[in-house]
């Protein structure tokens, strides 16, 4: 699924992938090694980017320790709306958080038995790593991040900063929406 989807786009550039949406690649060359998939980013030219994408084996911070989940994972993210012509991954936004809103407040991060690999070792779960409000809730699928994305009227009631708020309740339409949905089910990300 995910790893047929970066096989049939890692050669293309960063483009348009579908109706009113764009995607970008995060790579990382190491020495000697041939350059491996970082992150993914979607997004629209109204909205800028929304959805993430960090890739099986990236470090990631929980916010007590740097650690690298076995799969790969998705969140969303909440555009200020200065991303110029880099729709996917430009400009400024926030993440999805436990302290954007109440309804996110018992949202689960990626799932509870989700081993966490240190240094190529099993560090524990996702229960064991701090789940504090302002780190980013993933998820497994594309899917459920954007089922747990927030709506209108969360956004405006969210703590998102004031011109994030006035972006996306101007530009976040169904159209936008339903269009990622889309490339999510024909991708099965």
């Amino acid at each position: 699924m995910i790893n047929d989807f970066i096989n049939k786009f890692k050669n293309l550039p960063d483009d348009h992938i579908g109706d009113e949406l764009y995607i970008a690649f995060e790579w990382v060359i190491r020495e000697n090694e041939e350059r491996k998939l970082c992150r993914i980013y979607i997004g629209s030219k109204t909205n800028g980017p929304m959805l993430q994408y960090n890739a099986d084996g990236i470090d990631m911070y929980t916010g007590r320790m740097h650690v690298r989940y076995k799969n790969g994972c998705w969140t969303n993210c909440y555009s200020r709306g200065n991303f110029g012509k880099k729709y996917a991954f430009g400009g400024n936004w926030s993440g999805h958080t436990k302290n954007l809103h109440q309804k996110l407040k018992l949202s689960p991060i990626i799932n509870e038995e989700t081993p966490v690999i240190i240094n190529g070792e099993k560090a524990g779960t996702v229960t064991d790593m701090d789940c504090s409000g302002s780190w980013s809730i993933w998820y497994t699928t594309a899917k459920a991040a954007l089922i747990a994305r927030l709506k209108k009227e969360e956004i405006a009631e969210s703590s998102l900063p004031d011109i994030t708020k006035q972006h996306l309740l101007k530009n976040e339409t169904h159209k936008v929406l339903d269009c990622l949905n889309d490339v999510i089910e024909a991708y099965e990300l």
